[in-house]
C-alpha cells in the first residue's frame, strides 16, 4: 500500500483497529521446522476450529484462548528485497503477540509511500512460535496508516495500553536482546533528566526482556517498558 505524503526518513504510524478471523485455522509441523524439527520424522498438518463467539480454539478437548495477532507486517526494506519470512528493521515476519487489536506500530520508512503490507494472521500463538507455525487463519484486518508526528526510530516500536515495546531482529538472539535494550534506552532517556547510569538502573528495575520468535532466519527480541514509566516522565510517543 502506497501512503501519500510519506517519504524516506519518516516513521509510519500503523494503528491496528480490527482483526476479524475465520472459524477454522491450520497448523503444520515437520522435519527441520522450528525448534523441534530435529526430532520430528514426518509432516503433520491439522485443522482446528475457532469459536469466535467464545474466543477459544478447540485442541484435544482443551479450550485454548484466542489471541489474534499479525505475524508479518512492515514496509519495503531499505535495500534489496527481503523474503516475507525474514524480519528486520522494516518489520516483516516479527511474529509478535503484541501486534494485535488496539496496538500502534511505528516503522521506519525507506521509500516513497512506505509500501506497507501485512499478512500471516494467527488466531493463537505463543511467544517464540516454536513450531514455526501459529494457528494460521484467513482474516480481514483494518488499519489506519499515517505519518508519525514526532517519534523517530530505526527499529519497529509498538505501543499499547500496557506500555511500549522495542523490536530488534538479528541472526543472533543474544544480539537482538542487547540491541532492544540499547534502542529502548536511546528512545526514552532524552525524555528524562537521568544520566545513563541511572537510566540503566531504571531499565533493569522496570524493563522486561521478551522474545517474539526464535524460528526465522533472524530472531526477534522485544524490550518492554510499562506505561507508568512513560506517564511519570510525560513521555508522549506519537
Amino acid at each position: 500500500i502506497y501512503i501519500n505524503d510519506v517519504k524516506p526518513g519518516d516513521v509510519l504510524k500503523v494503528t491496528i483497529e480490527k482483526i476479524d478471523i475465520a472459524n477454522t485455522g491450520v497448523m503444520v509441523t515437520g522435519p527441520g521446522m522450528g525448534v523441534m524439527g530435529n526430532r520430528l520424522k514426518d509432516m503433520n498438518v491439522r485443522k482446528f476450529d475457532v469459536d469466535n463467539e467464545k474466543g477459544t480454539v478447540d485442541f484435544d478437548g482443551l479450550r485454548l484462548p484466542v489471541n489474534k495477532m499479525i505475524g508479518v507486517i512492515g514496509v519495503a526494506p531499505p535495500n534489496a528485497a527481503v523474503n516475507n519470512g525474514t524480519p528486520d528493521t522494516h518489520g516483516g515476519n516479527m511474529d509478535s503477540v503484541k501486534v494485535t487489536e488496539g496496538a500502534v506500530l511505528y516503522l521506519p520508512v525507506y521509500h516513497e509511500g512506505a509500501l506497507f503490507g501485512l499478512g500471516d494472521v494467527h488466531a493463537a500463538m505463543g511467544d517464540g512460535e516454536i513450531s514455526v507455525s501459529g494457528l494460521e487463519v484467513e482474516a480481514d484486518v483494518t488499519v489506519k496508516l499515517e505519518k508519525a508526528e514526532t517519534l523517530r526510530t530505526y527499529h519497529p516500536v509498538i505501543t499499547d495500553e500496557d506500555g511500549v515495546y522495542m523490536m530488534v531482529s538479528d541472526k543472533d538472539l543474544n544480539l537482538a536482546v542487547d540491541q532492544s535494550v540499547h534502542k529502548m534506552t536511546d528512545l526514552l532517556q532524552p525524555h528524562t533528566n537521568l544520566p545513563l547510569s541511572e537510566m540503566t538502573m531504571l531499565m533493569s528495575l522496570a524493563g522486561q526482556t521478551q522474545i517474539n520468535q526464535v524460528v526465522d532466519p533472524k530472531k526477534t527480541a522485544r524490550f518492554f517498558v510499562p506505561r507508568y514509566i512513560l506517564e511519570h516522565y510525560n513521555v508522549e510517543l506519537k
